[in-house]
């Protein structure tokens, strides 16, 4: 359930460009982003995520970083949080046995 919240959170599939500028232009989804972690506040890895996005975005903007080397940092990120997940949820269910 945990991983879900982690992919929901930044999905992917959208193209890559229209998911860069959608989470860095669109208020709405800043505002659902911000909803997210507040409702997570102990979950480092979303918590990450999230400061992660918000530096991304703030570099996209100083024209430092191109949404090319956006989205290869941020999926690298996000999938060493699900990967990570994913073995913290295995693991309880091996001691669980």
């Amino acid at each position: 359930m945990i991983i879900l919240g982690v992919i929901f959170l930044f999905p992917v599939g959208r193209s890559v460009v229209a998911e860069a500028q959608h989470d860095c232009d669109d208020p709405t989804a800043a505002l659902d982003g911000k909803k997210r972690v507040e409702a997570t506040p102990n979950d480092f890895e979303i918590q990450g995520l999230h400061a992660l996005r918000l530096g991304i975005c703030e570099k996209i903007e100083a024209g430092s970083l191109t949404l090319d080397q956006d989205m290869t940092i941020f999926k690298q990120e996000r999938e060493k949080a699900v990967q990570k997940r994913f073995e913290e949820n295995r693991a309880k269910k091996e001691r669980s046995f």
